[in-house]
């Protein structure tokens, strides 16, 4: 009677162990999409472009405010 108890812990071993590396392997899938997505995010955030349409690049903005500062703007 005990060893068809050790075969039955060691067979819900194996399926514990099965069962966790499939979980790892979807945490890892899961945590892999989503660093691509928060990376294409980081990135329309940063550049401003959506897609390559003209219309969604942002305004070129006027050479004299390229001049001034922003203690320029605080001193007036």
């Amino acid at each position: 009677m005990s060893t068809s108890r050790r075969r039955d812990k060691a067979q819900a071993d194996i399926g514990f162990e099965h069962l966790m590396s499939a979980a790892v392997a979807e945490f890892e899938a899961d945590s892999r999409l989503a660093c691509r997505a928060m990376r294409v995010k980081m990135a329309i955030g940063m550049f401003g472009v959506g897609s390559v349409l003209p219309n969604d690049l942002p305004l070129k903005l006027p050479t004299e405010s390229l001049h001034e500062s922003l203690v320029s703007h605080t001193l007036q």
